[in-house]
C-alpha cells in the first residue's frame, strides 16, 4: 500500500500519481494556482486513485456556489468504482463531500471530524472542515477543531505552517487577538507563502482597531499574498481598502476596488468582497459612481442558478441588486429566498434565521425605510454568525444599522450601537465618526450622505 506525505495509505497502483496529488494539496494550502489541474493528472495517471477523486470533490465544495457543488458529485460518480474498493479513510472523505455537495453541510463537517479522530494530519479533511467552518460562522471549530489535531503535527510534517495558519484564524474568531497575531506571525515566517496567516493577522488588526500597522503588514507581505494567481488577493486587498476606509480616504479606497474588482468578477467570493466594500462606502457617503452596476450584473446573471442556494451570498446580492435599484430581480431573489427558506437543509435554516430578513434590510435602506430596516436589523444582528462569515464581514451588518437609526431619528439607538466600535477599537477613526452621526440632533437626510 502507498502512502501521501503525511503517512496515510492510498488506493493507487500507479505511484507516480502522488507528486500532482501532492502538488494539488500545496496549491490548496496556500491559495495560488488551480489545484484541481493536478488532481486531473493524477488521475489521468491512475483511474483507480481514490483519493484523488474523494479530494477533488471535497475541494470543489470548498468554492461554495451551487455549480460547483454539482461538480463535486460528478467527480463522485465517476470515481465511484475507484471509491468502492478504497481505504476507509479514502471512502469517508468522500462520504462527506456527499453530504456537503447534497445540502447537508453541518452533517458532511461532522463525518469530515470523525476522519480527524483517525487521522489527525488529513491536511484534506482539516483545511476544508475549517473553510466550511468559515461559511457555517462556527467561530468555535475554527479554532478548536485545529486545536484538537494540533498535538499531532510537528514542523517535519508537510503543511505543518499551513496549520498553523488555519489556528492563527480561528483563535482571531475566538478574540483571542494577541495569541492569534503570535501563531500567524510564525506561520508566514516557517512558511514564507501563507497567504491564509497573513489574512488572520489583518483580521486581528482590523478588530483592534490598528490601522497603521494593519496597512504596514500588508504592504510587507504583499510578495505573500498579491499575486494574480493567489487566490486570496481579492480578500486581502479587501482588508486594506477597509483600513483606508477607517481614515476616511475613500479615494484609496476606490483605488483598490476599481484595481481589484473593477473587471468581470464570476466568483461569488470575489463579489462578495467587491459588494461590501461599495456598500461600505455607499454608508460612509462616499462617491462610488456608477459602480455598483457591473457587480448587479454578475450577481443577476447567477440568479437563477445560485439563488437560494447560501444565505450569505444572497444577502449580498440583495445589497447590490438594491443599490443599483434592480427591482424585478430582487422580487425574483425574495422568491428564491422564501423557498429556501423552507427546506430541510443547513441553508434552509440560515435563511430562516438570517438571511431573509438581512436581504429585507438591505432593500428597506436602499428604499429610505430605515425604521423598516432597523428593525429588520435588529432582529438579526446578534445571531448572524448562523449565515457564515467572519467578524468582520459581518460588521456591515452593524455599520447599516447605526446609519438606519440615525436616519430614522432613532439617534440613542444608533448611538447605543456605535458604542461597541468606541469601546472595542477606542483608536478608531470610524468609530468616532459614527458617535458623531448617532448624535441624536443630528439631521440626516438621503442615503450615502450626511450633513
Amino acid at each position: 500500500m502507498h502512502q501521501d506525505a503525511r503517512g496515510h495509505a492510498v488506493t493507487l497502483s500507479n505511484p507516480a500519481a502522488l507528486d500532482p496529488y501532492e502538488s494539488a494539496l500545496y496549491a490548496f494550502n496556500t491559495y495560488r494556482g488551480d489545484p484541481l489541474k493536478p488532481l486531473d493528472e493524477a488521475i489521468a495517471l491512475d483511474d483507480g486513485f481514490a483519493a484523488a477523486y474523494a479530494t477533488k470533490a471535497l475541494l470543489l465544495c470548498t468554492i461554495f456556489e451551487r455549480r460547483f457543488m454539482r461538480d463535486a458529485l460528478a467527480v463522485l460518480e465517476q470515481g465511484r468504482r475507484a471509491l468502492d474498493s478504497a481505504t476507509p479513510r479514502e471512502r469517508a472523505l468522500a462520504g462527506a463531500a456527499r453530504a456537503i455537495a447534497g445540502g447537508e453541510w453541518h452533517a458532511g463537517v461532522r463525518a469530515l471530524e470523525r476522519v480527524l479522530v483517525d487521522y489527525p494530519r488529513d491536511i484534506v479533511a482539516l483545511q476544508v472542515a475549517h473553510v466550511m467552518d468559515f461559511f457555517r460562522g462556527d467561530s468555535l471549530n475554527l479554532r478548536n477543531r485545529v486545536s484538537r489535531v494540533l498535538p499531532a503535527w510537528t514542523e517535519a510534517i508537510p503543511g505543518c505552517a499551513y496549520v498553523l495558519g488555519m489556528h492563527a484564524f480561528g483563535l482571531e474568531e475566538c478574540n483571542q487577538y494577541p495569541e492569534a497575531e503570535r501563531v500567524g506571525r510564525l506561520a508566514v515566517e516557517t512558511s514564507g507563502d501563507d497567504c491564509w496567516a497573513v489574512h488572520a493577522v489583518a483580521h486581528v488588526m482590523e478588530m483592534q482597531g490598528r490601522i497603521g500597522e494593519g496597512l504596514e503588514w500588508l504592504e510587507s507581505t504583499r510578495e505573500v499574498w498579491a499575486g494574480e494567481d493567489n487566490g486570496f488577493a481579492y480578500h486581502n486587498a479587501w482588508h486594506m481598502a477597509l483600513y483606508h476606509m477607517d481614515r476616511a480616504e475613500y479615494a484609496a479606497a476606490l483605488g483598490i476596488y476599481d484595481a481589484r474588482f473593477g473587471g468581470p468578477l464570476e466568483m461569488a467570493l470575489a463579489r462578495i468582497d467587491a459588494t461590501a466594500l461599495l456598500w461600505r462606502l455607499k454608508v460612509e457617503g462616499a462617491d462610488i459612481g456608477k459602480r455598483f452596476a457591473p457587480i448587479a450584473d454578475g450577481w443577476q446573471r447567477m440568479l437563477a442558478d445560485e439563488g437560494g442556494f447560501y444565505a450569505f451570498n444572497d444577502f449580498h446580492a440583495a445589497m447590490a441588486l438594491a443599490a443599483d435599484g434592480r427591482r424585478d430581480a430582487l422580487a425574483h431573489l425574495q422568491q428564491l429566498l422564501i423557498q429556501a427558506s423552507v427546506r430541510a437543509n443547513t441553508n434552509g435554516d440560515m435563511t430562516r434565521h438570517v438571511g431573509l430578513e438581512a436581504c429585507e434590510a438591505a432593500i428597506a435602506y436602499c428604499e429610505g425605510r430605515y425604521d423598516e430596516a432597523v428593525d429588520k436589523l435588529l432582529a438579526v444582528r446578534d445571531g448572524a454568525a448562523r449565515f457564515g462569515g467572519s467578524h468582520a464581514q459581518r460588521d456591515l451588518l452593524t455599520l447599516t444599522l447605526i446609519d438606519s437609526a440615525a436616519r430614522a431619528g432613532r439617534g440613542r439607538l444608533s448611538r447605543h450601537y456605535a458604542n461597541e466600535h468606541l469601546v472595542h477599537k477606542p483608536a478608531s477613526a470610524w468609530g468616532n465618526r459614527l458617535a458623531r452621526r448617532s448624535a441624536p440632533e443630528a439631521r440626516l437626510v438621503a442615503a450615502g450622505g450626511a450633513t
